[in-house]
């Protein structure tokens, strides 16, 4: 999946990296960061949204999927994203901070809702619902998949944007650092955390009260050139 999307799905991770030090540069100044912060959470899950178009219509054949209308598919799927990622990622991840188990179970059991709000367009609470449906019976190969991957990017993102500056000695450079370690491992964690989901949903079939299609069926098909 890497090797066929690499330039889409690495391109935006590379700004969201830079995004990443700019927040940390200006943690000095309360509202620039505020604002900064906020519009690069916004542009974390339109990246998610993004990504999950692209796997999308490289299931259904399309070799060269467009940008644009991933992009496009990223927007409609980005508030509901937002709203699921409050409950799902940061709640969990505070958690982990103070009691790591708990936080480490949350983080997994909500850990493929994004894919689930793409592909079955689902709200945030029944995104969530659904993720913990799919990860019953899996727990353990969802936590050494998909967790492991949401832990590993948070980790690098945050050492790198913190890090990077002090280290190199340069804004320039930093903000490159930054850039690249972002780019190395978002597109893995995206399409990662999208091909479980893949798999348990196949497993796992939705309900038949949502009539929902499996990702193959769905409609960022036409997220490949005319």
């Amino acid at each position: 999946m890497l090797r066929r999307h690499w330039l889409l799905a690495g391109a935006p991770a590379f700004i969201l990296g830079a995004g990443a030090d700019a927040v940390v540069l200006a943690r000095h100044q309360l509202g620039a960061s505020i604002a900064l912060g906020i519009l690069l959470a916004v542009l974390f899950e339109l990246y998610v949204g993004y990504a999950e178009a692209v796997v999308a219509a490289d299931r259904s054949g399309v070799r060269r999927p467009h940008a644009g209308r991933a992009l496009r598919h990223g927007l409609v799927a980005t508030p509901p994203l937002l709203g699921a990622s409050v409950v799902g990622v940061t709640l969990p991840l505070a958690a982990t901070g103070l009691l790591v188990l708990p936080g480490l179970w949350l983080l997994t059991r909500w850990s493929l809702f994004a894919p689930a709000i793409v592909h079955e367009h689902l709200g945030p609470r029944a995104a969530l619902g659904r993720s913990a449906e799919l990860v019953r019976g899996a727990y353990w190969a969802v936590a050494v998949s998909a967790t492991a991957c949401v832990l590993v990017e948070h980790a690098v993102i945050h050492t790198t944007a913190h890090t990077a500056d002090p280290l190199s000695g340069s804004l320039t450079v930093g903000l490159i650092v930054a850039a690249v370690a972002t780019m190395a491992v978002s597109p893995p964690a995206a399409f990662t955390i999208s091909i479980v989901y893949e798999r348990r949903a196949h497993a796992c079939p939705p309900g038949a009260h949502r009539h929902a299609p499996l990702p193959q069926a769905r409609a960022p098909v036409s997220v490949g050139r005319d």
